[in-house]
């Protein structure tokens, strides 16, 4: 029987019977993708038969839940139906789902992504539901982890710290990494171990902007350099694209403060990451600026 290789932060979940639904809170939205995988990978070691399911929000307005989810199947002992975010469902479409759970088939498991506070505080009332909201470096470390396991499978070895520099390029959402380690396992070739260079080489190629170049130019106060990246990346940018960012400068920022070779000081180090903490404040809804206009702002102020 092969042994299913869960992170610390689900070892709970899995230390027991399956719960009819499991719910991801917050930025922990992007693991639901890793859970259902998990789910799906514990069924088949244990010798059960199972099926994994990604419903769309169309899919949910196409079906109706109670009559999909009771519906049995003579193939499969359970069924794992992956939905998505519910932070992102109307209201009408939320409901039917709570209703079901409120009497739950027991052959039939649901990955639950919601990055919504209201809604996930109504899904994690509901009697026998998962629920967790980790903190960002818990995700990062879960889906660092993740990335070292499946690499690891294809016959190749990723650090942790390369796995984590994986995570803050990509960004905290699991569908997003399996697609990024796919491409460095191609790229990658013959060679067994995968670093940054490998990392930087793939997403570069991508044609997206290098939050760690821009990090390096803010450091060394680079007024023209680090704006003309940062205005290239927010040409192309969506909300959640700035929080990723802010992780990205802040680890390069703290991993340049671990390294006493280097000549960033405490003094420049900490003004950079208050003001990164008080981005992240504003990006959480604290701001009337644009996320743009927040994270300008507060650069012009670093690179002054």
């Amino acid at each position: 029987m092969k042994e299913v290789s869960v992170p610390p932060l689900f070892q709970p979940w899995f230390s027991g019977p399956a719960a009819p639904a499991y719910l991801l809170a917050g930025d922990g939205a992007g693991l639901a993708d890793l859970v259902a995988d998990l789910l799906l990978a514990r069924f088949l070691a244990e010798g059960t038969t199972a099926e994994l399911t990604r419903w769309t929000a169309a899919d949910l307005e196409r079906e109706s839940p109670d009559a999909a989810f009771r519906t049995p199947s003579f193939f499969f002992r359970f069924r794992i139906f992956s939905l998505p975010d519910l932070g992102e469902l109307k209201k009408a479409a939320r409901d039917p789902l709570q209703k079901y759970l409120a009497a739950p088939d027991p052959s039939v498991v649901l990955v639950l992504p919601c990055s919504d506070r209201g809604a996930a505080k109504t899904f994690s009332a509901i009697p026998g539901l998962r629920a967790v909201s980790p903190r960002e470096d818990q995700v990062i470390s879960t889906l660092a982890k993740a990335a070292v396991a499946r690499m690891r499978e294809a016959g190749k070895g990723l650090s942790e710290d390369g796995a984590a520099f994986l995570v803050r390029w990509v960004g905290m959402d699991f569908a997003r990494l399996k697609e990024e380690l796919g491409k460095l396992v191609s790229f990658s070739g013959d060679r067994k171990e995968i670093g940054e260079e490998e990392i930087r080489a793939v997403c570069i190629a991508g044609g997206a902007v290098d939050p760690f170049r821009l990090a390096e130019k803010l450091v060394r106060r680079d007024r023209k350099e680090c704006l003309a990246l940062f205005r290239r990346f927010a040409a192309g940018a969506d909300a959640s694209d700035y929080h990723g960012l802010v992780g990205a400068i802040a680890w390069y920022v703290r991993r340049r403060l671990a390294d006493r070779s280097t000549a960033l000081s405490s003094r420049r180090g900490g003004e950079i990451l208050a003001a990164l903490s008080m981005i992240d404040t504003g990006l959480k809804g604290e701001s009337r600026l644009s996320p743009e206009q927040l994270f300008e702002i507060r650069l012009l102020k670093l690179l002054a």
